[in-house]
């Protein structure tokens, strides 16, 4: 009987074994958000071992966050719902106060098209008990400034931020050895693992809430890569609840964008300016010159007065007939002749210059 009671005494420390691979490695959150991957995954020591020196290091954390310096984040900060927690509708948000986003904690600033990327320890989940390889992890939101996402029930492909979710095994993270001592083939104790979202580009200014929700669990129970791990694993989801600030600022925002438009607007307004320019072909007004032409015209006014002075040189010619009748009587009067003779040869001079 002694010894019956004593091997359900040994047997006892197995089963809690047992349910500690099951239950106390369950945990997940995030540690960091910001918009540099290489200082969240290179830097990772700052922040998971540099206990509250390391508070502030990052551009962004989950509401609520206390922070490595604190002991007990992992039951405090841990905000874990069962599947059947899930499936009826649990609240997906831990509770936080007003000013959760003060002093050393604070909301990660982004643009509108920028990427932004967290990091979460794997807790053992890939490399030793294995369960969470093949499970999926997403960001959620409304997509709308002042609103939020409440129950488990929210958490669906219409309220992700871009559209997917990822394997929770990112490939890379993971402890440096299993359960038996084998080496993880991983990137070793104390290494996150690196998830990311990108911000819709033409998202509006302003504060949105968001959640980071991980399904911890297969539907396909053969699916799971260890099997004596994953017997009898019933399954939960685990969220972190944190705000972003989209500026206007940045590649990719929409409002930035709408108002650069236009400025090209006015550049082809100058160009019709130069149209006017032309206008000084009216220089060619030398089409007045053409005015001059009528001044020729007075040219043949002149033409019919000579007609009307040829009928006085026809009159002429018989006065000098009658002159001539005395030249003849007078026989002897020789010095008058030539007189009279000159006077009219004068005349006749006149009038022949006259009618030429």
């Amino acid at each position: 009987m002694v010894s019956v009671v004593s091997s359900k005494i040994a047997f006892l420390p197995l089963l809690l074994l047992s349910a500690a691979r099951h239950f106390a490695d369950a945990h997940t959150w995030l540690d960091c958000i910001d918009t540099d991957r290489s200082k969240l995954y290179d830097q990772s020591a700052s922040y998971i071992f540099g206990g509250a020196g390391g508070n502030g290091f990052c551009d962004g954390y989950g509401a609520g966050y206390p922070g490595r310096g604190d002991s007990s984040i992992g039951t405090e900060y841990t905000h874990k719902m069962l599947k059947n927690e899930v499936e009826a509708g649990s609240p997906v948000c831990e509770e936080v106060g007003p000013n959760t986003y003060s002093d050393w904690r604070k909301r990660l600033s982004v643009a509108a098209g920028q990427t932004a990327y967290f990091a979460y320890l794997p807790n053992g989940h890939i490399v030793k008990d294995k369960k969470g390889v093949g499970t999926q992890h997403g960001v959620y939101w409304t997509g709308q400034v002042g609103t939020s996402l409440t129950s488990t029930h929210d958490m669906t492909q219409e309220h992700l931020v871009d559209g997917r979710t990822m394997d929770y095994d990112d490939g890379n993270c993971g402890e440096s050895v299993d359960y038996n001592g084998n080496p993880g083939g991983r990137a070793g104790d104390g290494k996150p693992c690196i998830g990311s979202f990108t911000i819709p580009a033409g998202t509006a200014p302003g504060i949105y809430k968001m959640v980071w929700y991980w399904t911890f669990w297969l539907d396909n129970q053969g699916a799971y890569k260890d099997q004596n791990m994953a017997k009898g694993y019933f399954g939960a989801a685990y969220s972190t609840c944190f705000e972003v600030e989209v500026t206007s600022n940045g590649g990719g925002g929409g409002k930035t964008a709408q108002k650069a438009a236009p400025a090209p607007a006015p550049a082809p307004a100058p160009a019709p300016a130069p149209a006017p320019a032309p206008a000084p072909a009216p220089a060619p007004a030398p089409a007045p010159a053409p005015a001059p032409a009528p001044a020729p015209a007075p040219a043949p006014a002149p033409a019919p007065a000579p007609a009307p002075a040829a009928a006085p040189a026809a009159a002429a010619t018989p006065a000098a007939a009658a002159a001539a009748s005395p030249a003849a009587a007078p026989a002897g009067a020789g010095a008058g002749a030539y007189a009279g003779s000159d006077a009219e040869r004068g005349a006749c001079t006149v009038m022949d210059v006259a009618t030429a």
